[in-house]
């Protein structure tokens, strides 16, 4: 009998621990989860677009870096070559981030990329012009680093804009 009022009073003790704590105290995420530790590593990848610098992205992504989109592999060597790709097919590339949010482990982004249609994009010729594209950007973070991502890419913008409409 003992034993069962030692465990019942236990949890009765652990219970109104975390009660007196307040919800916040016992749903606060881990340090490498804070909203300031995301919208960091949120500012290092636009920093790293807008510098055209793939030498950062093993200390944004995780090595396993899952891919949703479908334009690209997953994987860090992968996602690393998608961007020379997109660097030397625009090398005026740059990345505004117009609206962010954080939630629990994941970051979402609205974005506008800009860029002038200088090379050969998608099979279209360069028109000289200058163009803009919208995207939505969602990752999950694990362990401080973009584990997983998806996106919505305004293509119909895209494609007119390559078109010089």
């Amino acid at each position: 009998m003992t034993k069962r009022r030692d465990v019942l009073a236990l949890g009765i003790f652990g219970g109104a621990t975390l009660l007196a704590q307040g919800p916040a105290a016992a749903q606060s995420p881990p340090a490498d989860r804070s909203a300031a530790a995301m919208a960091a590593l949120a500012d290092r990848y636009a920093a790293a677009v807008n510098a055209h610098d793939t030498s950062s992205f093993p200390d944004i992504h995780t090595e396993s870096y899952i891919q949703h989109s479908g334009r690209s592999p997953s994987g860090l060597a992968a996602q690393i070559e998608l961007f020379k790709r997109i660097f030397a097919a625009m090398p005026d590339l740059r990345m505004v981030v117009e609206d962010r949010i954080i939630a629990g482990d994941k970051i979402v982004t609205r974005n506008a990329f800009s860029a002038t249609h200088t090379n050969t994009v998608r099979g279209f010729p360069p028109t000289g012009k200058p163009f803009t594209f919208h995207t939505i950007d969602i990752w999950r973070v694990e362990n401080g680093k973009l584990a997983e991502h998806w996106d919505v890419t305004d293509t119909v913008e895209v494609l007119r804009a390559l078109r010089g409409e």
